[in-house]
């Protein structure tokens, strides 16, 4: 994997409204695997293949792509099987992923199942120039802030689709996402919106404007891992877990290639105004608007419906102790633990695809399936 350099700008982008429908012989990657063009997003996230849903044969039925509706600058891709269940899943893309980012992780497993799938890119935008150069565009319109209201349009818009597909309406939905996507998915757990049934989230972020999040975390790492040696008490403190033996590798690799960057992403969207190094940054001590920005997206652990939470206990981009087992603090706190179950897996980190450089690394994605599986069966048994 290339390094990450990271750089932000704003911008009005131009758009248009888009759409395209048309016949598929075959929803799933099997094709792409067998030429070999798996779309690049995909496989970011996705374990070795030797852990992908297999596909024995073809799953046809409509492919709808293009522009959500009043909305052109978010994207969206939606997967209607001719053999469906009655189900529609629905996710926003991890990060500055695209649409196509759960090709492998969530849409192939859906598809098998006979569940349609949809997914979002939030209207976000990067250029990658050089193999390791990001441009990520900023403007109001690609903000965190309107992430969650861009999964409910897309859920929304995959509802009438498959309404006027099947001639039937959608029995249940389900919101699932990786990272901020699993802060998106928590999000629409959160929401009264009453478009879905239950949700899951792997490795989601946790945002909250008065407790820890990534801008208190990533800068506070960012210090703590400058130098040959680390600061290992400091890194304890911002929630990171320790890197005893191999693990110390993984983390350097994460040090490496995430941390500014992500730290850059989200300062670009919630405090532009900030010049300083990364490593140099304080919110506490930055405007009290900072903070009201992130209050207006923050989760509040309200839940609605019931959500599965998975993440890793070596996750050295989104620790699990601030983030997974905060959040579930938060829902207890609201009195809803009876609505949200938290797994963590000793042997995890945040990227399935580390499998591939560091051999000790668990993947979190059978595990995501397993709990998929699990929370849809109670979901449907609720409803008969």
């Amino acid at each position: 994997m290339s390094l990450l350099r990271s750089f932000a700008f704003r911008a009005d982008l131009p758009v248009k409204p888009v759409r395209t429908a048309e016949e598929a012989a075959d929803l799933t990657t099997r094709p792409e695997r067998q030429s070999g063009t798996l779309a690049p997003d995909a496989l970011h996230v996705a374990p070795p293949k030797e852990y992908w849903t297999p596909l024995p044969k073809p799953v046809p039925g409509r492919r709808v792509a293009g522009t959500l509706p009043d909305d052109h600058r978010a994207r969206f891709v939606l997967r209607l099987p001719r053999d469906w269940n009655g189900g529609l899943v629905c996710a926003a893309a991890s990060g500055i992923t695209d649409e196509r980012t759960y090709d492998l992780y969530f849409s192939d497993f859906a598809l098998s199942r006979g569940f349609a799938f949809a997914a979002t890119d939030k209207a976000v935008r990067r250029l990658v120039l050089d193999g390791d150069t990001v441009l990520m565009p900023h403007s109001p319109d690609n903000s965190v802030r309107r992430w969650s209201s861009r999964l409910e349009a897309l859920c929304a818009l995959a509802r009438r689709e498959a309404a006027d597909f099947y001639g039937r309406p959608v029995e249940r939905a389900y919101a699932v996402g990786l990272s901020n996507g699993g802060y998106v998915a928590r999000r629409a757990a959160e929401s009264d919106a009453g478009l879905f049934d239950a949700a899951l989230d792997v490795s989601g972020v946790f945002w909250r404007a008065d407790a820890g999040n990534l801008l208190r975390e990533l800068p506070a790492a960012l210090r703590a891992g400058t130098g040959p040696h680390w600061d290992e008490a400091a890194l304890a403190r911002a929630g990171y877990p320790p890197a005893e033996g191999r693990w110390n590798p993984l983390r350097a690799f994460y040090r490496m290639v995430y941390w500014e960057a992500s730290l850059g992403l989200f300062l670009g969207d919630v405090d532009p105004a900030y010049a300083g190094p990364a490593e140099s940054y304080d919110l506490d001590a930055r405007p009290a608007s900072v903070r009201e920005t992130i209050r207006r997206f923050e989760n509040t652990g309200d839940l609605k419906i019931p959500l599965v939470s998975i993440a890793g206990r070596r996750d050295y981009l989104i620790p699990s102790g601030p983030h997974a087992e905060g959040y579930a603090a938060l829902v207890r706190a609201r009195g809803k633990a009876s609505l949200h179950r938290l797994e963590l897996v000793d042997a995890a980190s945040h990227i399935d695809t580390n499998r591939e450089m560091f051999a000790f690394v668990e993947p979190l994605m059978p595990r995501a399936h397993r709990a998929f599986d699990e929370m849809t069966a109670s979901a449907s048994r609720a409803a008969a």
